[in-house]
């Protein structure tokens, strides 16, 4: 009888132990960057430096994080994450983007790589939000939008002195194929992408139009 009961509780015991489910593995992404798109660009004589990119505290986690476009209700995916916070991932797509043209000959430089270029740009992300929709075919469809102001500065050789050339806020939506959280790192690049681009084209013109080159 001893033996029945001894094995009628290992049972139940070894049953508990299977009932727990193992944790899912998390997933890292990291932001991939597009093929260029910007041609026959000039190049100009003037290093600039950009400084890390800043991010509003709501944003600032490494966590994949949603919004339901019906319910506004926010979902955190505790096991999809980007591979470092968004700030730093940010600040190594626009360098590695921008350097990628080849515009400057004196090079666009981290800001712990040079201490007196002739021109610096520094971006805050303000927005950064992936919508989650079940609707296809509608203004709130499954996608990313992400905002971010940009001011550029050049270096004044007096005192050390910065003046600004511009301060511009740049937005790109990006629409995703679903729900699925795979879409919103590709859709991030994307978007990250064509903001990058854009603040290339400006930083150009205002320079061309800072040292009068036609």
């Amino acid at each position: 009888m001893k033996k029945v009961v001894y094995l009628l509780l290992a049972f139940v015991f070894t049953s508990c132990i299977n009932l727990k489910s193992p944790y899912p593995d998390i997933k890292y992404y990291r932001l991939s960057n597009e093929p260029l798109m910007l041609v026959n660009l000039d190049t100009l004589p003037v290093s600039v430096q950009l400084r890390n990119i800043t991010i509003n505290d709501e944003f600032n986690t490494d966590h994949i994080i949603a919004t339901d476009a019906q319910t506004r209700k926010v979902q955190v995916y505790y096991y999809n994450r980007w591979i470092s916070k968004f700030d730093d991932l940010a600040t190594g797509f626009l360098l590695s983007r921008i350097s990628s043209y080849g515009v400057f000959s004196g090079g666009f430089h981290p800001a712990s790589s040079i201490n007196d270029p002739d021109y610096i740009l520094e971006g805050r992300v303000i927005n950064l939000t992936a919508i989650n929709s079940e609707k296809k075919n509608s203004p709130d469809a499954n996608s990313v939008e992400i905002t971010i102001n940009c001011s550029f500065y050049r270096r004044s050789n007096e005192f050390s002195g910065l003046n600004l050339l511009f301060n511009k806020s740049y937005t790109q939506r990006v629409n995703r194929i679903n729900n699925f959280v795979e879409t919103i790192p590709q859709a991030t690049s994307r978007a990250m992408a064509l903001i990058s681009d854009m603040i290339l084209v400006d930083m150009i013109n205002h320079i061309k139009m800072d040292r009068n080159i036609n």
